[in-house]
């Protein structure tokens, strides 16, 4: 019994400390991430429909 809690314990501490990690540095827009000649990504909101 120790041995699972300790193991739920450690996956709820690692999947906490991946989600910071994750959300902190990697995440970027699609405008930045696509920044070359052959994608075609505008403006963010510019290609939107309006009603």
């Amino acid at each position: 019994m120790k041995a699972f809690l300790a193991s739920v314990i450690f996956a709820v501490v690692l999947a906490t400390g991946a989600a910071f990690v994750l959300n902190g540095n990697f995440q970027t827009s699609a405008s930045s991430a696509f920044a070359t000649e052959g994608a075609r990504v505008d403006k963010p909101g510019s290609n939107l429909i309006s009603y």
